[in-house]
């Protein structure tokens, strides 16, 4: 048989009628616990929330309900703890607080009032609340992933349209400089042709007229006029060939070549020239030496035509690793006063402008300074492209 007691129908309670009409006033569940354990009194609310326990059958057992049966008992001031009522061979676990009842009595009562257990139903929406919050952030987290991935998409396709619209740019300047080149080119063809037709073409006509007339009646002075002439249409084809590569830069190579032609340059114009070579020399490919010699031909041409009143010129050529630097400076009126007129681009098929083209296809850059009073500086800098041995 349970160690159970009976309800207050089955014996008498050991509390006062009073105190028993107050209880039954208190809307908490309220149990009156005796020594051994055993429920001496419940009231309404207990006994509404123990039905499925059989309350006329319970007991507070185990050590940890005895412990706290032992603490209650010693105050009057609640203290919160946990009982685990038993029917049988079943038993249940009621949150609550407990405290001493009677302060006169040898053998105190403890009165507990049990706290609401949540049930299975709240259990289930906690649950279902956790999980809801979990997924939201998981949902929250992988929103800032895509916002993130969509961030760098973006950025992405603005990197590849900048790169598009910039290789856009360089085909149509590309396309440009080779046009401007391609009409360059044509221009000095016309010129040459121009020059052969000229000057070649028709002294050779000439000379044939001669001949003829030279068979018909011989004449020593006859024949010392067409030796002249003679002479001068090689001097005309020698200078087309020297317009088409220098015979210098060929034979003796871009450093004395150049050292050849500012010396030239002096001494036909009488403005003192100064060449000075500095760095590592390496070879260059025939492309890179004939526009260096090209440009500083250029920009001496263009100190006698547009910069009277120079007194001094200087052509630095140095050499680095990274590439080839050619500086020619002057102490003219500046580039205010030595402004190319449209008549000179004209006449030369080989300006600065084309200067620029040129270098821009072999990745190299033109610079020009000036200042009024200051004279003027022309600054190409080239890629070293040094030629390999076949």
């Amino acid at each position: 048989m349970d160690q159970g007691v009976a309800t207050t129908a089955a014996r008498p309670s050991p509390l006062t009628v009073e105190a028993e009409r107050a209880l039954e006033a208190v809307g908490d569940p309220i149990l009156i616990v005796a020594r051994s354990g055993s429920v001496a009194y419940a009231n309404a609310p207990a006994r509404q929330l123990l039905t499925q326990e059989d309350s006329a059958r319970l007991h507070i057992a185990g050590k940890a309900s005895t412990a706290f049966l032992t603490r209650a008992r010693a105050t009057r001031t609640p203290v919160p703890g946990v009982i685990a009522l038993k029917r049988g061979t079943g038993a249940r676990r009621y949150r609550c607080h407990g405290c001493r009842l009677n302060r006169e009595s040898i053998d105190p009562l403890v009165l507990l009032r049990l706290l609401p257990a949540r049930d299975t139903r709240f259990n289930l929406l906690a649950s279902e609340a956790v999980r809801l919050r979990r997924e939201l952030a998981e949902r929250e987290r992988y929103q800032q992933r895509l916002q993130t991935l969509l961030c760098e998409r973006d950025l992405l396709l603005a990197n590849l349209r900048s790169t598009a619209q910039a290789r856009a740019r360089a085909e149509r300047d590309r396309d440009a400089v080779l046009a401007r080149l391609y009409r360059a080119h044509q221009a000095e063809r016309e010129c040459l042709a121009r020059e052969l037709h000229d000057e070649a073409g028709q002294q050779l006509a000439w000379l044939k007229l001669r001949l003829d007339r030279l068979r018909r009646a011989p004449s020593p002075t006859e024949v010392e006029a067409m030796l002249k002439q003679v002479d001068a249409i090689s001097a005309s084809l020698r200078q087309v060939v020297r317009e088409l590569r220098p015979g210098t830069l060929t034979e003796l190579g871009l450093t004395l070549a150049l050292g050849g032609l500012v010396r030239e340059w002096s001494d036909q114009s009488g403005i003192a020239i100064e060449f000075q070579l500095s760095g590592t020399r390496t070879p260059l490919t025939p492309e890179i030496e004939v526009t260096i010699f090209r440009l500083v031909q250029e920009a001496l041409t263009n100190v006698v035509k547009h910069a009277q009143g120079t007194r001094h010129v200087s052509v630095t050529l140095q050499y680095a690793e990274a590439g080839v630097t050619l500086a020619v400076e002057d102490d003219g009126p500046g580039l205010a006063a030595e402004a190319m007129t449209e008549e000179h681009r004209a006449e030369s098929g080989f300006g600065l402008t084309g200067m620029r083209e040129r270098l821009t296809l072999l990745g190299g850059t033109l610079v020009i300074e000036s200042s009024p009073g200051g004279g003027t500086t022309i600054l190409a800098r080239l890629p070293m492209t040094p030629i390999t041995g076949g």
